[in-house]
């Protein structure tokens, strides 16, 4: 079953992605803070998505994105930013750090299991 990872600092938004992939057949783990999610990586966890927050304190989802990106079994796996931002020059950075994709908040449920379902290759 693929593992799918949450870093949120939101409750709110990890108890809204909890609700959206519960009838899923994936696997799901939800981190409040991109460092502990970041030490499980690198400690051989190997997520087949990533979905994370951008405004998160201690670690954004940039350099949480940066740093997931320098560790081997993470270094291509498919990451999605959820997040209120809008402004393209974000995405642009985004896409530059190898972004798979951006969903704005509050996101439609059914576009983000639509989203989970088509990078995981899920029928």
């Amino acid at each position: 079953m693929p593992l799918v990872i949450f870093v949120d600092d939101s409750e709110t938004a990890l108890a809204s992605t909890r609700m959206v992939t519960s009838s899923m057949p994936i696997e799901v783990k939800q981190y409040t803070e991109a460092q502990t999610a970041l030490a499980e990586i690198q400690a051989g966890m190997t997520p087949d998505l990533i979905i994370t927050d951008l405004n998160m304190p201690v670690m954004n989802g940039f350099e949480f994105l940066a740093e997931i990106r320098k560790h081997p079994t993470t270094k291509r796996t498919p990451t999605l930013m959820l997040t209120t931002e809008t402004k393209d020059e974000m995405k642009a950075q985004g896409k530059a750090l190898g972004l798979t994709g951006w969903i704005v908040k509050p996101f439609n449920p059914a576009q983000l299991k639509q989203a989970i379902t088509r990078v995981l290759r899920l029928s």
